[in-house]
Formats: structure tokens, sequence, C-alpha cells
């Protein structure tokens, strides 16, 4: 039996999704499909435009058998602490044979040298790193421009004639950024799990109009909230419908006719400035991501916005992008501190928390509990009260699941219907469940 290992967010679920999905099975002739997929709230700061059960439902109408949650304190964070999370959850199932992931480029001999070279940092690399943060740039930015200049000067082991203008493109792109990590953090796990980069197609990653069948989940985000009055009266236009299969139009139209109108952070607006306004420097500063001062920004930036796109603006530079303040307020929304992140870090995701699964992902289960090196959570209120875990790892383990809950006990307040805003869906809301 082989398994296919694919890590998602699916917001929503799109005819590129598909075809990432439709090649990867293609290429790997695998058996299993398991979705890690991001819950509530996600990885560029923003909460998901639909819940983590719909969505699921979307992942398994498309093929894929088994749908198990990565942590909100993995889903959260930056590249590399989402791609640590994602990559050490499935490589603790102990079953996953390839990890398939859509890139701009889908060349293995050219993406493994250069994670490699991330995996092994060199003191000569992490020099460069240093000189180039003061430039002020994010690390991100800083880190590419090191790589670009350790090439220059030393050469990439198995890249030597590889242009520089090339990586530098290489190293622009989200989905390369991200392959990147999930290479790194295989080399850094000593995983079994075969990597298998999949050419990306379509609209690129941040286009936001739709431009056709194959458009950026960005686009397609944008057309929804663009028309979205009112769950009463809405319908998805023909655009959003040409760039979605008929089961994510179905799931959709389901959710917002229910009264789960479509969530962004703005559904959060007031909530976010009270909390700031609220907040002194010092427990600003204690939040996960924010560094160097950035709290007196923050500060000063809430006492003069009225908007959340004000406040976003106001606080945002060169050094701090748009993404990364989201993610700062998201943080700020849950309270996820530094502390914790570090803690959780260490540890990887403790859990494995199944969201969803079809016939043959049933079967599954059943031989990963059997293996894997981590509890398997198909009933959650179980697992508030017994652990196998030491003192320690139970005391991280039961924090890490509290983040999970508060996540959904705040998304759920951006519902216009408000039978839909109680908390605790966590424990109330059932498997789903797919029979065929």
């Amino acid at each position: 039996m082989k398994t296919l290992g694919i890590i998602v967010e699916y917001n929503p679920f799109h005819n590129g999704h598909f075809y990432h999905l439709s090649k990867a099975k293609e290429i790997t002739l695998t058996d299993h499909v398991i979705a890690v997929m991001g819950g509530n709230f996600l990885q560029r700061g923003e909460p998901a435009i639909v819940n983590k059960w719909a969505r699921t439902e979307m992942a398994l109408e498309a093929g894929i058998d088994l749908v198990i949650e990565l942590p909100f304190v993995f889903s959260t964070q930056d590249a590399n602490g989402f791609a640590f999370g994602a990559i050490k959850l499935l490589d603790s199932l102990q079953i996953v044979d390839y990890l398939c992931f859509g890139s701009e480029n889908n060349h293995l001999d050219v993406l493994y040298p250069i994670s490699k070279l991330l995996h092994a940092e060199t003191q000569e690399f992490k020099d460069l790193i240093k000189e180039k943060s003061k430039n002020g740039y994010e690390y991100p930015k800083a880190r590419a421009q090191a790589l670009c200049e350790y090439h220059k000067k030393f050469g990439i082991k198995n890249l030597e004639t590889l242009p520089v203008h090339t990586l530098e493109n290489l190293l622009k792109r989200p989905n390369n950024i991200l392959a990147l990590e999930y290479i790194k953090h295989l080399l850094n796990l000593n995983s079994r799990i075969k990597p298998m980069p999949i050419k990306r197609i379509g609209a690129g990653y941040h286009r936001k109009t739709i431009t056709g069948e194959l458009s950026s989940a960005t686009s397609i985000r944008n057309e929804i909230f663009k028309h979205f009055l009112n769950f009463k009266d809405f319908n998805l236009n023909n655009k959003i419908k040409t760039a979605l299969p008929d089961f994510s139009c179905s799931v959709l139209m389901k959710e917002f006719n229910d009264g789960r109108n479509p969530i962004e952070i703005k559904s959060f607006e007031q909530y976010i400035l009270a909390l700031l306004r609220k907040m002194s420097l010092r427990e600003i500063l204690q939040i996960h991501g924010v560094n160097e001062g950035l709290e007196n920004r923050i500060k000063k930036a809430s006492l003069k916005s009225s908007t959340i796109e004000q406040l976003i603006s106001t606080i945002k530079t060169r050094r701090y992008t748009r993404t990364k303040i989201q993610r700062i307020l998201i943080h700020i929304m849950t309270n996820l501190t530094k502390e914790d992140t570090l803690s959780f870090n260490n540890h990887g995701p403790l859990y494995a928390r199944v969201l969803g699964f079809s016939k043959k992902g049933k079967k599954l289960l059943k031989i990963i509990k059997n293996n894997s090196t981590l509890p398997l959570i198909t009933k959650f209120a179980h697992y508030l009260k017994q652990t196998t875990y030491i003192e320690e790892e139970q005391n991280i383990f039961l924090k890490m699941l509290k983040y999970d809950i508060l996540s959904t006990d705040l998304y759920v307040l951006g519902y216009q219907e408000m039978k839909f805003r109680a908390a605790r869906v966590d424990f109330s809301h059932r498997i789903v469940m797919k029979d065929n």
C-alpha cells in the first residue's frame, strides 16, 4: 500500500487544486491520499472563507481519503513554522510515502540542493543572513538575498552553473518558498517521505482577478467578497462558477445560504481594534511575531485607525509586510505568545485531529492508530481529560488543543446568523464522512 500526503488550505477548493490532486495521484500511483489542512485561520494571517468542516467536505468530494487538521499554532505561522508543523505531522503518521506540492519550479534537482543548504546552515551562510538583515528587510527577504550572495561567492553545491538571476526569480515565488521549506524539514527529520514537486499552472498566486477556469484562490475570494451583501439573497456568479468544481459551488452556497457567510479579517475588525486599545505595550510585545519595537507602531496605529484596513496600512513597512501584520493580528486575537510558540515549535504537533474521511480513509485510520507516534483524535472531549504524555508534554498538548478550540470560538463570531455564533463547536460538530 502506498500513501500520498499533501499539505493544503483549500480556501476554497478550486480547479487548480483539482489539477494538483489529479496530477499527484497520477505520478505517484498511490492507493490513498491524506491531506493535512489548516483550520479556521490560515498561513497568510487570514480567516478561512468558510469553516474547516466545509472545506473538508470539498476535499473528500475531490477524492481525498483522510483530512487531518494542522493545529492553529502552526497553521498561522510563517512559511518555516507552517511547513515544520505540517511535515512533522505527516511524518509522525508513519505511513506516508510521498509528499506532493505545487511550486512554480518543479525540478527537484534544483530545489533539493537549495533546501540542503538551508538545512545545513553553514557559518558563511549565517553570516550573510546577519549582514542582509541590517538592510531593514524582514528575515525571509534577508535570507533570500543571503542565498543569492552565497551562490555568487561559493556556489550552491550541485547548482554551480545555475545563473544567479534564475535563483533570484525562484526565491520570489511563494510556492517555491514553501517547497524549499517542506524539503528542508523532511531533511531535518530524516524522513522517509519522498518529495514530489508539481509545476503550478494557471493564474499567479497573488492574482486578484478571476482569469478563467484556472484562477487563484485570492481572486475567487475577492469576487465573492465583492458581491456578497446578505446571506439570504446571494448567488455565485458565472465567473466564480467557472473557477470552481461543482461540488465546491454547492458547499459554498449551502454555507452562505444557511447564514455562515464568507469570513475575512474585516469580520473581526472591532474585536481586534478593541483588544489593541486595551493592551499595554508589554502585552503586545509578548505576542508571537512582535519584535524590534513593532509594539509601539501597532499601539499607535490602533489609536488612530477606525478600520482594519487603515490599521494594517499604517503599520506596514518594507520590513513588516501585510501578511506578517495579519498573522500578528490573528495571534493577538488568540493571545498566542512567543513563549508558547517556542514550546510548540520544540515539540511539533502532539496529536492528529481527524476532520473527515472517506470509506477508504476509514481503513487508513486503523493503520495509523497502530503505527503513528501521535494519538489520533476522533472524539475531541476525550483528549481534554486523558492523555498518555508525561506531565510537561501533557500541559503543552492541552494548551495546543485549547488554541484550536479558542480559534473556532472566535471564528464563529464572524457569522451574520446569530444562532451560529455559539462557542464550543469543536465539541459538537461531527466528523465529515463520505460513504464512497
